[in-house]
Order: structure tokens, then C-alpha cells, then sequence
């Protein structure tokens, strides 16, 4: 979405500040059917690197209008980092270099990207039943297609309700993490925010390894249409969903010194403890082997290039005792 559709989801909204992008603003559009249902909020660009999700809202906005809509509410948000978004960073804000989706709940006080997170919670999540952060490749990693739900146990019926959420949706795989943020103000994360707020909410990720991928792009459309024909929203019937294999946590693979990242395994792997994840080539042709520290799928995977110390690799999706092992 170029700024100029931006301003116009800002002037279709009523928001003011539409000429262009200021650090406060929040894009949105809304679609009311003036029937009774639920609210269904559907977020994109948070990371102001993730066009294809922007992409997918700003198509599905041209679709349907509230003549669409059977029944409830759709909240449309994209790009959420507007600023991150017109300066094409992949993640941070050039407000003040945060990453928008480290500083949730926010601070009304705090500084601008604090307050947008802060905004975002009063004036999206506060207003919504359900709540979906669309994601992606940000151009500096390659994806899995998969969603993350929160199980923290401070809530059964909440916990639930993300995993079904993500049901809907599609993704053939799903996170549903029980060692996240057990409270709001150590939440960190939209989609976590959102849930401890008492809103069932996923994060989506649709596959590939660039900004703009019409594929990915075709893939979150489809997801959003699901969730709605599922709940009843649109005239079409939802498709036939296959459950989705469930993993229970991440582990998160760190460079521990700079070099020139190699890759080994494209996302969606399925690795055992102690394989080889990839080599870090350094100065003098010196190589570092990177390695498995437990069995897991490769959700995340930092593109081939140049890392520095300390800057995720990798990031495996990890099987629960719990569940069946049947992600292999």
C-alpha cells in the first residue's frame, strides 16, 4: 500500500492527519454490517517490513464493503506502523529506533512508538472479540507458514479461543505457546497483549523470504476469508480445514559472533538436536558450525548475509510432550 491509499484508509475512517504519515496515526477501516456478531480485528504491518500482508488487507478492503458483511464487525489496520512502513524498515520505527512489536501494552506517556502501541490498544483491541496479526517475511528472513497462539493459563476459555482462532484460519501448523508473558504489562507483543486482554488473538505467518510476495499475499487473503465465512460473516461457506499440527514453544537460535550467515535447510524443516543449522563464515574463511540445540521445525531463518553477534539465526518451533508428535 503507497502512502497515498494509506491516506485514503485514514480519510475513509474519519481519522484525521490523512495528508501523510505522522507517528500517531492508525490507518483503519471499518466494516459494520449493523447486525449482531462478532468483531473481527485483522492487523497488518506492525513490522513496517511485511508488505504482503499490507498488500492483503489493502486488497480485501477494495472486495467487501458492510454489504459484504452477514452479520458482526471487521476492523481492517494497515499499515499499523505507518512511519516504519513509508520508511521501509523491516522492523523499527524511525521515531525513535522501537521495535513496535517489543512495547505492548504501550505508554500514553512514553515515547511515539510506546504511545501507538498504546493506541492500538484502546482503539483496536479494546473494541474487538478476536484479533489477527498478519505477518510475514520483512525481506531479512525467510518464513514458515504457520500461526502463534498464547496458552498462559491465566485464562482456559481464552487459550481456546486462539487455538480454535488459528483453526480457522488454516495454517497447516500452530505454535500454541505456553512459555510466553503471563501478564499484560510483560506482554511485548500485539497478538499477546491482545489475548491477556481477554482477546483471542493469533499471529500469522504465510510463507516466503521477501517483502512483496503475491503468493503470500493470495494465502492471507484466503486466511481472512475463512475466518469470516467460519463465523458466519460472508455469504460463501468456510472451506474445509484439515486440524492443524501444534507445536508448543520456540527456541531461538543466536549468532554468537559477526560473520557471513549459510544457511543449510530452507523453513519448514524438520531438524533433530545437534544438526547442522547453518555455518557463520568469518574473517580468514574461519567457520563457525551452528547447530541444533533440540529437535523442532524451522519457523523463522535469517536470510543468507551478513549477521551480527547476537541477532537471531533461526528460530525452531518445539514439540510438547503433550502433544503427538506428529510434525515430522
Amino acid at each position: 500500500m503507497g502512502l497515498a491509499t494509506a491516506a485514503a484508509w485514514l480519510c475513509s475512517s474519519g481519522i484525521a492527519g490523512a495528508q501523510g504519515p505522522a507517528p500517531h496515526t492508525i490507518p483503519s477501516r471499518t466494516l459494520d454490517s449493523g447486525r449482531p456478531g462478532p468483531t473481527i480485528a485483522f492487523v497488518a504491518g506492525v513490522h513496517g517490513g511485511k508488505v504482503a500482508a499490507v498488500r492483503a488487507l489493502e486488497q480485501l478492503g477494495a472486495e467487501l464493503d458492510a454489504g459484504s458483511l452477514r452479520r458482526g464487525r471487521v476492523i481492517f489496520v494497515a499499515p499499523a506502523n505507518q512511519r516504519g512502513f513509508a520508511a521501509g524498515l523491516a522492523q523499527r520505527s524511525p521515531d525513535d529506533g522501537l521495535n513496535l512489536n517489543r512495547v505492548f501494552p504501550g505508554n500514553p506517556e512514553g515515547r511515539p512508538t510506546e504511545r501507538l502501541a498504546a493506541r492500538l490498544m484502546r482503539e483496536i483491541v479494546s473494541v474487538s472479540d478476536y484479533l489477527v496479526d498478519l505477518h510475514g517475511s520483512d525481506g531479512e528472513e525467510a518464513v514458515w507458514r504457520f500461526a502463534y497462539a498464547a496458552r498462559p493459563g491465566v485464562d482456559a476459555a481464552v487459550d481456546s479461543a486462539a487455538l480454535d482462532l488459528a483453526a480457522r484460519w488454516g495454517t497447516p501448523l500452530v505454535v500454541w505457546d505456553d512459555a510466553g508473558p503471563r501478564t499484560l504489562a510483560e506482554s511485548r507483543f500485539l497478538q499477546t497483549a491482545a489475548h491477556l486482554s481477554g482477546v483471542p488473538a493469533i499471529t500469522v505467518f504465510e510463507g516466503g523470504d521477501s517483502r512483496e510476495d503475491p503468493a503470500a499475499t493470495a494465502r492471507f487473503v484466503a486466511g481472512i476469508r475463512a475466518v469470516l465465512a467460519s463465523f458466519g460473516m460472508l455469504t460463501e461457506p468456510p472451506p474445509s480445514r484439515s486440524p492443524p499440527s501444534r507445536l508448543a514453544r520456540r527456541d531461538v537460535v543466536l549468532s554468537t559472533r559477526a560473520g557471513r550467515w549459510m544457511p543449510v535447510h530452507p523453513p519448514g524443516t524438520w531438524v533433530a538436536a545437534g544438526e547442522l543449522l547453518g555455518t557463520l563464515r568469518g574473517s580468514w574463511w574461519r567457520r563457525t558450525p551452528v547447530r541444533a540445540a533440540t529437535d523442532g521445525r524451522i519457523l523463522h531463518q535469517r536470510l543468507r548475509g551478513t549477521a551480527t553477534t547476537g541477532v537471531p539465526l533461526v528460530i525452531l518451533g518445539v514439540q510438547h510432550d503433550a502433544f503427538p508428535t506428529t510434525d515430522r
